[in-house]
């Protein structure tokens, strides 16, 4: 499920100033959550009024919406970049993963706070993140090699995911208390071992 982000064709003047506003409402909501942050505050980040900054978005939901598009479309071209050419494989995946988490913890953060607002079904964003963790666990299941013994391909998927959503969470709690990405590379490093014998 997309989160169904704003597509509507603008001027380069107005869509450099929308993306400015995209840009601050993805630091200002991982810093205090969609329910936290107010319009007036991000309004006046920006430089401009209330009516002003809704004029780009007509409401608070709409930019919540454009926010998560913006970053959904960050994070595949960051993965499939960190992939580049080569065949996929789920060790890889995971690094990729690692990589573009590392880069950029604002964008982590965004997520893992809005996931947390987000888990009662009438929630504006359940729906996505249900699909998201769905098609990640799906993802992963696809990248388990045939006939590998004892390795389920659903029960791996649940545990990459389980393992890299902990570790983002430890690592944003406490980023000095150890290198996110070399933990996630050694996970990546048992998993090729569990996934070759």
């Amino acid at each position: 499920m997309k989160a169904g982000a704003d597509d509507r064709v603008r001027q380069p003047r107005g869509q450099d100033r929308r993306d400015e506003i995209i840009d601050e409402a993805v630091r200002l909501f991982a810093a205090k959550g969609f329910r936290g942050a107010s319009i007036t505050e991000l309004a006046e980040r920006v430089g401009m009024t209330h009516p002003g900054l809704l004029y780009y978005f007509g409401t608070k939901q709409r930019l919540l919406l454009d926010v998560v598009h913006e970053r959904e479309e960050r994070e595949g071209a960051a993965v499939l970049a960190s992939l580049g050419d080569g065949a996929a494989d789920l060790p890889s995946g995971v690094r990729a993963v690692a990589r573009f988490v590392a880069r950029d913890a604002v964008l982590t953060r965004l997520y893992v706070v809005l996931a947390a607002e987000n888990l009662d079904a009438a929630d504006p964003l359940h729906d996505f993140f249900v699909d998201r963790y769905a098609r990640a666990r799906s993802l992963v299941a696809a990248l388990v090699p045939p006939g590998v013994s004892g390795a389920d391909p659903d029960q791996v998927a649940r545990e990459v995911v389980a393992v890299l959503m902990g570790l983002e969470l430890q690592w944003l709690m406490d980023p000095t208390a150890f290198d996110y990405v070399a933990a996630v590379d050694a996970f990546a490093d048992t998993l090729d071992a569990r996934l070759t014998t």
